[in-house]
């Protein structure tokens, strides 16, 4: 295995002028000077030879949506209203479940994992299989979804929102003093790290089970709470909507990053994972 991941990439360090930005603008991320960039591997993410699929860029999502469509004011007035920090119309319940997904999704999903196999008394081999699908299906995903990120660099709500107009669209007003419920995630916007990942885990788990239809919980560290879920996709569905109340998403990025990783799913467990008795 040493030998096969020898010069995938991860011994690069480019940077972001590496990625080719485009020229500053409306619908163009910027990155935010008060908050760090993500480690280097987020920089490595989109060269980095893929596990299991053909490319970075095999389910490539078609891209957000056009700045003055309908769809996008739709979005953009509900992470606007529901995403600022100081919401009048998000609830306690809502905020919650926005900070619970603030923690770092893979250790959530790894001890929620973990936490699987010794409830559902699986062995020291199955245990081993059901993680396998499920990291290589996650890390793909995050490779596929970080090279759509770095191919689209679409902005977040953060600048969305001030600078709205400038977009073109008249259904978008500016709000200069919009901020997020929490320091938003210092790289492009669409799609959703947090909706590819998690779908990509919990297709896995249902190829594993062979039912979407299992009752398992993760737990936060941010909130101190446990979560509990009567299927894996009820997570994907909790984590999506979290993502545009905490203020770091539009909604369509979460549905496309959901779609995303769903694809690397299926695709992992039907080209690698041979059934077993």
């Amino acid at each position: 295995m040493v030998a096969l991941r020898m010069n995938d990439g991860r011994e690069l360090n480019p940077t972001l002028a590496d990625l080719n930005p485009p020229p500053p603008g409306p619908g163009i991320w910027e990155r935010n000077p008060g908050n760090p960039l993500p480690p280097v591997l987020g920089l490595r993410l989109p060269g980095i030879r893929p596990l299991a699929l053909e490319s970075a860029s095999q389910f490539r999502p078609d891209g957000p949506n056009p700045l003055t469509s309908e769809e996008y004011a739709e979005d953009f007035n509900q992470v606007k209203d529901l995403g600022r920090l100081d919401s009048a119309t998000r609830t306690p319940a809502q905020t919650a479940q926005a900070l619970f997904w603030t923690d770092h999704d893979l250790r959530q999903w790894n001890d929620g994992m973990l936490n699987l196999a010794v409830g559902r008394g699986l062995d020291l081999v199955r245990t081993a299989r059901m993680l396998a699908m499920a990291h290589v299906s996650g890390g793909d995903a995050m490779i596929a979804g970080f090279e759509a990120k770095y191919h689209y660099w679409f902005w977040r709500p953060r600048r969305a929102i001030p600078l709205a107009d400038t977009d073109g669209n008249p259904a978008t007003l500016a709000d200069p003093t919009w901020v997020p419920l929490r320091t938003t995630p210092n790289h492009p916007e669409y799609p959703a790290a947090h909706a590819f990942h998690s779908s990509a885990l919990a297709e896995a788990l249902r190829a594993f089970f062979g039912t979407d239809k299992v009752t398992f919980t993760l737990d936060s560290r941010v909130t101190g709470t446990t979560r509990e879920y009567d299927s894996f996709h009820d997570a994907v569905k909790d984590v999506n909507l979290a993502r545009t109340l905490a203020g770091f998403h539009f909604r369509n990025s979460c549905e496309e990053g959901s779609h995303l990783g769903r694809d690397v799913g299926r695709y992992v467990d039907e080209h690698y994972f041979q059934p077993v008795p």
